[in-house]
């Protein structure tokens, strides 16, 4: 079993970021060929089954990956129905910084077929991983750009403090 990740810092919340990441609706804005997702009928959490329909290469695909194991608002490992890898892993991990943001870091773990370039893989899921978190910061920092401040007016003047 190989594993590859990329990681990031985002001045946002940990709660904020996996509300974010999370529902699979947001996944059109985080890879370029899903053209949308859905969450399949269940519960929450481990077992919790997301849909995506994505193109590539002009042709349309179904996929669905499922929790296998869930610490809410912290890590998720995930595993694709029908993957051509069975012993495949996706891993989300969010990690608190000391000034109050985020490290997302996302990771694959995945077999090398018999017959691969393993460099050749290895930088394919890497490059993957790592254009995955710089859209998650890309993303979540417009969201922090365009989010009001919080009002200062709380009806209480210099004076009375």
């Amino acid at each position: 079993m190989h594993y590859v990740s990329a990681e990031t810092s985002i001045g946002a919340a940990r709660q904020q970021i996996w509300d974010f990441i999370k529902p699979p609706e947001n996944s059109v804005l985080l890879d370029p060929r899903v053209v949308r997702g859905f969450p399949a009928p269940g519960h929450e959490g481990v077992g919790e089954v997301r849909v995506f329909i994505s193109v590539h290469d002009g042709v349309e695909h179904v996929s669905a990956l499922e929790d296998v194991h869930e610490i809410p608002g912290e890590l998720a490992i995930t595993r694709s129905f029908g993957a051509m890898d069975p012993a495949a892993r996706g891993r989300d991990f969010l990690k608190v910084t000391d000034d109050g943001g985020t490290i997302p870091e996302h990771g694959l773990h995945f077999t090398l077929p018999g017959d691969s370039d393993q460099f050749q893989y290895y930088e394919r899921h890497r490059g993957y991983c790592q254009q995955y978190v710089e859209r998650v910061k890309s993303l979540m920092e417009r969201i922090q750009a365009n989010k009001p401040e919080p009002s200062s007016d709380s009806g209480i003047t210099p004076s009375e403090t």
